[in-house]
């Protein structure tokens, strides 16, 4: 399969989220980013190794917010996880985990919930676990326990990446940390000031996958009308579906850093604001909703034809969406966490948006409620 991106398309919508992120307007206004939503640690080094390790985590459909909630927890219940000197000395990847279960414990008994192995260290325990200790040890004998000695130097982040990729890396390199996980770490470091300001890929995840193909960003070439197996939602049948490999993530992330090093746009803008509005107002759009685990869809052409299918009092997200002229589809997260794949349908306008933005300000759209039944089923 062959991918193509329009680089003019792109800066038309990497502009719009540039000056919005920046000077924070619109949908933008008052973020709080999750790993700015508990308190950090002031100390530059402790900061670095808090990231270091809560990177780990942003993988699969996780919430963002849960594992730096968990994490802060950790944190404040056994510092000395987060200290890579006593970890590769006195811990093992078994007692890392334990401790994920004892604070994963006392979280959700704190919040009146019982312990049922929920919340973000259930994910691949043992995985994470590993990585925790593993990249603790390399740290300590190839970085001086520093994550930010990686950086030193470096002129561009692939300069960095190749120091500590397991690929390209004689020594092991470092657990978890592909292209995607090891960028997003990059950002967070220079958001916060503590290494300089470099060329950086975006962190090619779902969100950004989303906007690129919804606003057709991202162009695919040579595609085949989509024959679902067994185990794929049969409404997929003959829509634009593409199953994501690395390959296909890493050419985008590739692009995207010298793309935007190109037009002298900062990543920095770019990454959180298509984050913002893939999980804020993208998931939202009724077409991005599903039934039965992700079985059955909101048909398009079925949207289009009856507006009753809608459902009452709809709050249409893209009524707020600063590059909604640029946007033409939708794609759900289902078929992607459940299958690894990326499903496009054509995005169907709200018909009445104006009614509901009479004298409403975004902000009080959020949190969204839980959608309502259409009008057809109230009429029953």
């Amino acid at each position: 399969m062959k991918i193509k991106l329009d680089e003019e398309r792109a800066l038309s919508v990497f502009k719009i989220l540039d000056h919005d992120w920046q000077k924070q307007t619109g949908v933008f206004k008052d973020i709080v980013l999750p790993q700015d939503r508990w308190p950090l640690p002031k100390d530059s080094l402790e900061l670095a190794l808090f990231f270091f390790y809560a990177v780990l985590f942003m993988r699969g459909g996780v919430i963002s917010e849960d594992p730096f909630r968990w994490l802060y927890a950790l944190r404040q219940d056994s510092p000395h996880f987060f200290n890579p000197e006593v970890v590769s000395q006195e811990l093992s990847s078994s007692r890392i985990a334990k401790g994920f279960r004892e604070i994963t414990r006392k979280v959700l008994n704190e919040n009146g919930k019982i312990y049922n192995r929920s919340g973000p260290f259930a994910y691949k325990i043992v995985q994470h676990s590993q990585a925790w200790h593993a990249n603790s040890l390399y740290l300590v004998k190839f970085w001086e326990g520093n994550p930010l000695n990686i950086f030193r130097g470096v002129k561009n982040f692939e300069e960095a990446f190749e120091r500590i990729d397991q690929r390209r890396n004689k020594d092991g390199g470092l657990k978890g940390m592909r292209r995607k996980i090891f960028s997003l770490l990059t950002i967070w470091l220079q958001e916060k000031g503590l290494i300089p300001d470099f060329p950086c890929p975006l962190p090619i995840d779902f969100h950004a996958l989303r906007v690129f193909l919804a606003t057709k960003i991202l162009v695919l070439e040579d595609l085949e009308p989509f024959i679902p197996s067994e185990k794929h939602p049969q409404a997929l049948t003959d829509k634009l579906v593409i199953r994501v490999r690395e390959g296909m993530v890493n050419q985008i992330a590739k692009w995207s850093q010298e793309f935007l090093r190109e037009q002298r746009i900062t990543h920095l803008h770019i990454n959180p604001a298509l984050w913002v509005l893939s999980r804020d107002f993208c998931a939202n759009h009724y077409q991005n909703s599903s039934r039965q685990k992700g079985m059955i869809y909101v048909e398009s052409e079925q949207l289009s034809q009856d507006y009753h299918l809608w459902p009452a009092n709809y709050k249409d997200p893209c009524s707020f969406c600063p590059i909604e002229e640029y946007c033409t589809g939708i794609v759900p997260a289902a078929p992607y966490y459940r299958w690894g794949l990326l499903a496009r349908m054509e995005r169907v306008p709200y018909l009445n948006p104006q009614a509901f933005l009479s004298g409403v300000d975004w902000k009080d759209f959020l949190p969204w409620p839980k959608r309502s039944r259409s009008r057809e089923q109230n009429k029953k």
